[in-house]
C-alpha cells in the first residue's frame, strides 16, 4: 500500500487508489477483500501444504508446524472467493465499478496464484474469464 501511495502522489492522473472520496473508500475496501478472501486463502493453502515449507507455515523468524486442515480450509475458501467475485463481476467491468483499480491488481494477482497452487479459475466463471482477459491485455500486465 505504501508504494501504491507513493505512485499515486507522483502520477495522480492514473488513479488507481480512487478518483474522489467515495472511490477512494469502495477501492479500499474491494482491495482490502480481495486480500482477505482471496489472496490470504491462496497463500494459506501453499504455505501450509508445500513440502518445502515444513517447518516454515508462517513467514518470518519463527518456525511454525503446517496445519494440513488449514490447507484444505483455505482450499474452499479460493472456491468461495471464485463465486463471490464472479457473481460481482457480472454486474461491474472491473471490481470498482468503471475503472482499474488496486483492487484489480489485487484480484488478478490472486487468481494467476491460485492457479499455481492447483485452484484454477473455474470455466463455469466467465464473467471473472471476461475481466481476466482485459486485465491481461493491458500493457502493464504483458510487461
Amino acid at each position: 500500500m505504501a508504494i501504491w501511495r507513493y505512485l499515486e502522489e507522483h502520477f495522480p492522473e492514473k488513479a488507481l487508489l480512487g478518483r474522489d472520496a467515495k472511490e477512494i473508500a469502495l477501492v479500499a475496501m474491494w482491495e482490502r477483500r480481495m486480500d482477505l478472501n482471496g489472496f490470504t486463502p491462496a497463500m494459506e493453502a501453499a504455505r501450509n501444504r508445500a513440502p518445502g515449507l515444513v517447518g516454515r507455515a508462517l513467514p518470518g523468524p519463527h518456525a511454525y508446524d503446517q496445519i494440513p486442515a488449514l490447507a484444505d480450509r483455505s482450499l474452499k475458501r479460493i472456491d468461495n472467493f471464485y463465486d463471490d467475485l464472479e457473481e460481482h463481476l457480472q454486474a461491474s467491468p472491473f471490481v470498482v465499478g468503471d475503472t482499474f483499480t488496486v483492487a484489480d491488481i489485487t484480484a488478478f494477482a490472486t487468481v494467476d496464484f491460485a492457479t499455481a497452487i492447483g485452484k484454477p479459475l473455474p470455466a463455469t466463471h466467465t464473467a471473472i474469464r471476461r475481466w481476466y482477459d482485459v486485465v491481461a491485455s493491458r500493457p502493464s500486465s504483458l510487461a
